[in-house]
């Protein structure tokens, strides 16, 4: 059977619902990098976005046509797929006796507990991370899409596929500004623009600046996370962008994934504040052996139009 920890009781009364559980869904480096939206059942929620239509004109008294104009208050929906998943796992503290950890184990022939406990817990955690971190990109290969497809020029991205091919550190500083003047205006002014790419485009980029003597990057923030190390960003020289190398981003064959755009529309839908995403170690005393499950929801969605994306 395998072994996966733990008559955790003590340790998971206090730390299931809340520590556990934050740690998994909410340390990897891109959920720092997206809008969280929690709470959420699974199956499809509708995300309302504000938007609006201004239209400045000299002043002038009265609100009739001549003086309101065009202007609107534009609401839309997102529709974001939340999917719950688990991962449970059963442990027989007997099979441990033939093991060195048999000495870790109480003298009492009932053992509804086994031996580091706090470090399987994070052990699971820092997976379940992996797991979340390449399904926000990727999706699952069945209900949920990931962000890779959500803001690709075939829903609706602005057109930078002639800058997929794989990015080297000769070029990629050129194609970085030739995606920087495919934004709109109007998103150029954004306060939250970030471009997602893989370590590896990231890489080629970072020496493509360093090559050309710009090599003045902002340093690297201290973002917490359950590894302990901080995101590989920084902020491209001469705009308010934020590079960011997002570990779930596997680039397409032959071809560097870049997307470009306002953080804001960039979502992962979680159910993370009500006690349905859970992980709990258990002793169940009916098969004497100690249970883990692990509970959560998780889904992603974005406003593809707000974004230019290399991704056909």
């Amino acid at each position: 059977m395998s072994f996966n920890l733990s008559g955790l009781t003590t340790y998971v009364d206090q730390t299931s619902q809340t520590e556990l559980i934050t740690k998994a869904l909410l340390k990897p480096q891109t959920v720092n990098n997206l809008v969280i939206k929690a709470g959420l059942t699974a199956g499809t929620t509708n995300l309302n976005i504000l938007d609006a239509g201004v239209d400045i004109l000299n002043a002038a008294c009265g609100f009739g046509a001549g003086q309101v104009g065009t202007n609107t208050t534009i609401f839309t929906q997102l529709p974001i797929v939340v999917e719950a998943k688990m991962l449970k796992e059963v442990l027989c503290p007997d099979s441990l006796y033939d093991y060195w950890l048999s000495s870790q184990l109480s003298p009492s022939a009932y053992h509804e507990s086994v031996p580091f406990e706090e470090q399987i817990a994070n052990l699971k955690v820092r997976e379940i991370n992996k797991y979340v971190e390449n399904t926000l990109w990727a999706g699952d290969g069945s209900a949920l899409d990931g962000l890779l497809f959500q803001t690709s020029v075939a829903e609706g991205a602005v057109d930078a596929t002639a800058y997929s091919t794989a990015w080297t550190s000769g070029n990629a500083v050129a194609n970085m500004w030739s995606v920087i003047d495919l934004l709109p205006n109007a998103l150029k002014q954004e306060d939250d623009l970030v471009a997602y790419m893989s370590y590896s485009t990231y890489s080629k980029l970072t020496q493509g600046l360093i090559a050309t003597g710009n090599s003045i990057l902002l340093q690297y923030p201290n973002i917490n996370n359950v590894a302990g190390q901080a995101e590989s960003s920084f902020i491209f020289p001469g705009t308010n962008i934020k590079v960011f190398a997002a570990p779930g981003i596997v680039d397409p064959a032959g071809d560097s994934a870049v997307i470009l755009g306002p953080k804001k529309y960039m979502y992962m839908g979680t159910g993370i504040i009500n006690d349905q995403d859970a992980f709990r170690f258990y002793y169940d005393p009916s098969q004497d052996q100690v249970n883990f499950m692990a509970k959560f929801k998780l889904g992603t969605a974005a406003y593809a139009s707000q974004f230019v994306s290399t991704v056909a």
